[in-house]
C-alpha cells in the first residue's frame, strides 16, 4: 500500500512541476515562515519547526525567516522559495498541502493533500503535514544552479558596491544641479532621492529604528510600523521582513534595496537610532 502511494506521489509531483516555470531543484533555499495563516500562534502545534526538520530531512537547505541568512541569498532573494501550508480541512478530516513560492510570487510546487481524521488538532495537523510532506519526499530534491535565477539579483557585494557607487554619482549630480536653487533648511530637511532607472524626487519621512529581539523596526512619526529589519552577520546590513529586499549603511546614509524578480532599484532612507 505504502509503495502504490509513494507512485502516486511521484507521477503527481512530476506532474506538478511541468505546469511550473522552474523546477524546485533551480533554488538554492526554502525560507520556512514563523507562523501560517491558518493558525493563531507562532509555530502553533509546533507545525514550523516540524516543517523546517522535514524540508532538511528531504534534503533542502531550509532556513527559519528570522536566521541570519547566507551571504548569496542576502544579495540574491530570488535564490529562496518561500514555504507555506495550506489548509483544505472539512468538518471530519484535516487536510494540508505544502506550497513553495519563488520571489516573484510565482507558486513552483504545490503538493497534494496529506490527510488525518484525528479529532484533536495538535495531533491531526501534525499527522497531515507529515503526510502531505510525502510528496515532497518524492520529489528527491537536489540543487541544480540555474543561470536565470542567479542573475536575478546581485549575488556578490562588489556587484552590490558598484550600484552603491553609481547612485553616490547619481546623488551627487543631482546636488549640483539644484545648487543654483534656493532651497530652505525646511525644503533639505524634506528632501530625499529614489534611483531606479531614472532619478525622481520624493518627500521623505523620518522613520525612528527602535530595538528588537531579531534586529529593529522602522516606525513614522505616528508610530506607525514601516518596515521590520532583520540581522545578519554585517551589523549595517539588515534583511526587510516580508520583502525581497535588504537595508545597509554607506558613507553614514542609509539605503533600502528592493528586488522585485526582474531589477534592482535603491533609495536612501532618513533612519534615526
Amino acid at each position: 500500500m505504502l509503495k502504490k502511494f509513494l507512485i502516486i506521489a511521484i507521477v503527481f509531483t512530476s506532474t506538478m512541476s511541468s505546469f511550473s516555470q522552474h523546477s524546485v531543484n533551480d533554488y538554492k533555499y526554502v525560507i520556512v515562515p514563523n507562523s501560517y495563516d491558518f493558525l493563531d500562534e507562532d509555530d502553533q502545534f509546533q507545525l514550523n519547526s516540524i516543517s523546517h526538520f522535514l524540508f532538511n530531512k528531504y534534503g533542502f537547505t531550509a532556513l527559519k525567516e528570522d536566521d541570519i541568512f547566507p551571504e548569496d541569498l542576502m544579495f540574491n532573494p530570488c535564490l529562496a522559495l518561500k514555504s507555506d501550508m495550506i489548509d483544505d480541512s472539512g468538518a471530519f478530516k484535516t487536510k494540508l498541502k505544502v506550497q513553495l513560492k519563488n520571489c516573484k510570487g510565482d507558486i513552483v510546487y504545490l503538493s497534494e493533500d496529506g490527510e488525518s481524521f484525528e479529532k484533536k488538532y495538535a495531533i491531526a495537523y501534525n499527522k497531515a503535514l507529515r503526510d502531505a510532506f510525502l510528496y515532497v519526499k518524492a520529489l528527491n530534491y537536489t540543487y541544480v544552479p540555474n543561470e536565470t535565477i542567479l542573475a536575478m539579483g546581485t549575488a556578490k557585494n562588489d556587484t552590490s558596491k558598484q550600484e552603491i557607487e553609481q547612485l553616490k554619482e547619481e546623488l551627487a549630480a543631482l546636488k549640483e544641479a539644484k545648487s543654483t536653487e534656493v532651497i530652505t533648511d525646511v525644503a533639505i530637511a524634506e528632501t530625499v532621492v529614489e534611483v531606479t532607472d531614472t532619478i525622481t524626487e520624493t518627500k521623505e519621512t523620518l522613520l525612528f529604528a527602535q530595538k528588537t529581539e531579531g534586529g529593529y523596526q522602522l516606525v513614522d512619526k505616528s508610530s506607525k510600523v514601516v518596515m521590520v529589519l532583520l540581522n545578519t552577520r554585517n551589523p549595517e546590513v539588515f534583511m526587510v521582513q516580508g520583502k525581497n529586499a535588504m537595508v545597509f549603511k554607506e558613507d553614514g546614509s542609509w539605503f533600502l534595496s528592493e528586488n522585485n524578480g526582474t531589477e534592482v532599484t535603491s533609495s536612501k532612507l532618513n533612519i534615526k537610532l
